[in-house]
């Protein structure tokens, strides 16, 4: 049977719609609706637990290895639909979306973003091949989850869910995940990549890219908000509202911008130091398909700092934000 936790590569209005269904009794899972593009299988009447069948073990290795960042078993990260039929093991896809699919292989489950695997999965390590080996130590299939998470390093939270938990180790090589029940479900992943990315994100190959002028005001506006930025505005000194900000490359096609009730004036650079006025400054802007980076000062305060942003569906969501004094 097969645990199916809601996969946030889908694009995140998608995501939002997506239920987070753990099934209380292990027997017995409901399958989404092709829309939902998350992996499934048909109900099944409750069995015996019992090693799951596993595919012909790779030279020297137990049939069920984990690798962080590598493999999971035989199921290798960056394998094709036809890699993944060679394993000996009945492979079926089981749904799709975009650059998404989704496809089961024995026991094991597997996304693969632009025809690759991107993450393999089983759905509870108890169901697991006899044998289980981590760092190539056999592992019991009925270890406590906490020594199971103690084996590998860097372990952090991923962002929190509706019914269960993760957590992400080894630079997002290996996730663990458990909610209601008993299981623990183990995933490994391309390191340096996190659950929540999306296949666009996944195959985001860093080029440079214009951004719509819509999408760029949302940006900005986005920036002029940040909470790390409430301490240093001071809007009742001279000067400060409405807030000036200047022209320039990044900020070309001046939106309509807001802050303090008041919308923003745009300045050019060499007026509002002439007549010391004290301006905000969007320094540079870079993006590419999926991820942008705004830098930006508030010279009057001594001010730098920076906002990253990603893109999950048609939306750009803050990911990361630092603000220092000079």
């Amino acid at each position: 049977m097969s645990h199916d936790w809601p996969d946030a590569s889908i694009a995140e209005p998608l995501r939002r719609r997506l239920p987070f269904l753990f099934a209380v009794a292990l027997g017995a899972c409901t399958k989404p609706s092709p829309s939902e593009s998350t992996p499934s299988a048909p109900p099944v009447a409750a069995a015996p637990a019992q090693a799951a069948p596993s595919g012909p073990a790779q030279s020297g290795e137990c049939p069920m290895a984990i690798v962080p960042g590598v493999a999971l078993g035989p199921i290798r990260i960056g394998e094709t639909p036809a890699e993944l039929a060679r394993h000996g093991l009945p492979v079926k896809a089981t749904s799709s979306y975009d650059s998404t699919e989704f496809y089961e292989v024995g026991p094991y489950h597997a996304k693969l973003c632009g025809g690759k695997v991107v993450d393999a999965w089983i759905d509870d390590l108890r169901k697991a091949p006899d044998c289980v080996t981590v760092g190539g130590k056999k592992l019991e299939r009925t270890i406590d989850r906490l020594q199971l998470i103690g084996l590998f390093s860097g372990c952090k939270d991923a962002p929190p869910r509706t019914g269960g938990d993760f957590k992400e180790c080894e630079s997002g090589g290996l996730r663990v995940g458990w909610g209601m029940g008993e299981f623990i479900q183990i995933r490994v992943g391309k390191k340096g990549t996190r659950l929540d990315d999306s296949c666009e994100m996944l195959l985001d190959d860093g080029k440079p890219v214009a951004l719509p002028a819509a999408e760029k005001a949302k940006m900005l506006q986005k920036v002029l908000d940040l909470d790390l930025l409430a301490p240093f505005w001071h809007r009742e000194q001279p000067g400060r509202d409405p807030l000036k900000v200047i022209e320039n490359e990044a900020t070309a096609d001046k939106p309509d911008l807001t802050i303090f009730g008041s919308k923003v004036i745009w300045v050019k650079k060499g007026d509002a130091q002439q007549q010391k006025l004290p301006f905000f400054e969007f320094e540079k802007l870079t993006a590419s398909a999926t991820k942008a980076r705004l830098e930006f000062r508030f010279p009057v305060e001594g001010v730098v700092g920076h906002a990253e942003f990603e893109k999950r569906g048609d939306n750009w969501y803050p990911s990361d934000k630092q603000v220092a004094e000079r």
